[in-house]
């Protein structure tokens, strides 16, 4: 695995979107709605936060609103007149409390990284996860209201309750190198662009404006880069119809990473949400796969492989995977 912080790959990402010819960043500027004509976006408008807060356009064949979950779009486009897209939203109720950490050299070596998930009648999760600059990332996550403190001995004293013994006492000798910062994360949101008659030209949403997952899956970059694929397939088939078809071909990206995440977080009974036949024989698979995994490591590579998007998700039920499951 590479463990690059957030802040390292997006650096990455963006000096090689730099290097493309074309490419133009203006920064520092706020969008404030979309410019249309006859029902089609042709461009954007935006003011410079240090420029006296004048109102500029941007003009473009094609706009892509990568604005987040928070994007405001949605508004935008129905003042135009088009529908909002159906929502689904499982209420995870999710905060993450972390900091930076130096360990003692050698302290959990080879280990790179210590994940513990939430389970039912537990709704906390810890990673502690090696990254750049000889440093340790640790992350305490509660779900359904049950959040970690800020303060860093009430931290500890919350971590006490999650990770196992061993990796406790390394915590505890490491030297604390950031304050405590936190996020909040409400609730797992899919829009179904796919479902709507009728899409404005000139205009897509994209990545966390289609669907945002709860983030302790690691989910959300990996399908926003699946969106891009699919977006240039699209695109080299013209203009025509381009919102219906990258839309349906989002959703076919999307669905293996929801259906994960969110059987995922129904199988905590914490967690409200419908579940249906289909989730619960899911989780009921997936909870047995976890305990096979736990020492076969043909199954554990399975499981990794769907996880990372490296195998589709009926992967899991091969006969070979499967066989393995129910039999040990």
């Amino acid at each position: 695995m590479l463990q690059p912080t957030r802040a390292t790959l997006e650096h990455a990402v963006r000096g090689r979107v730099a290097a493309l010819p074309g490419v133009e960043f203006v920064n520092g500027c706020d969008v404030t709605g979309l410019v249309s004509t006859g029902g089609r976006v042709t461009g954007a408008r935006f003011v410079r936060r240090a420029g006296g807060g004048a109102e500029e356009v941007v003009e473009g064949d094609l706009v892509v609103d990568a604005l987040g979950r928070s994007g405001r779009s949605i508004e935008w486009v129905s003042r135009l007149g088009f529908a909002r897209p159906p929502e689904e939203r499982i209420q995870v109720g999710i905060r993450y409390a972390s900091c930076f950490m130096r360990t003692p050299p050698d302290a959990l070596a080879p280990e790179q990284g210590i994940l513990v998930g939430p389970v039912p009648g537990r709704t906390r999760a810890m990673a502690f996860m090696a990254c750049e600059g000889d440093r340790w990332l640790l992350t305490v996550a509660g779900m359904a209201g049950d959040h970690p403190p800020t303060e860093p001995d009430a931290l500890m004293a919350y971590l006490d309750t999650i990770a196992p013994p061993d990796v406790r006492e390394v915590i505890g000798k490491s030297e604390r190198l950031s304050d405590v910062v936190t996020h909040t994360f409400p609730a797992s949101l899919r829009r179904r662009y796919e479902k709507l008659r009728a899409y404005p030209d000139g205009l897509l949403v994209f990545a966390d404006g289609l669907c945002s997952f709860n983030p302790v899956y690691g989910q959300g970059m990996t399908v926003a880069s699946l969106e891009a694929e699919a977006l240039r397939t699209c695109l080299e088939g013209g203009d025509r119809g381009l919102a219906g078809r990258f839309y349906r071909a989002a959703a076919k990206v999307i669905e293996p990473a929801w259906q994960l995440s969110a059987a995922g977080d129904l199988a905590l009974p914490e967690i409200k949400g419908p579940r249906s036949l289909a989730t619960r024989l899911i989780n009921r698979y997936v909870a047995r796969l976890h305990r096979v995994g736990a020492t076969d490591v043909a199954v554990a590579d399975a499981f990794w492989r769907v996880a990372g998007y490296l195998d589709p998700t009926p992967a899991l039920l091969r006969p070979k995977v499967a066989l393995r499951v129910f039999t040990r």
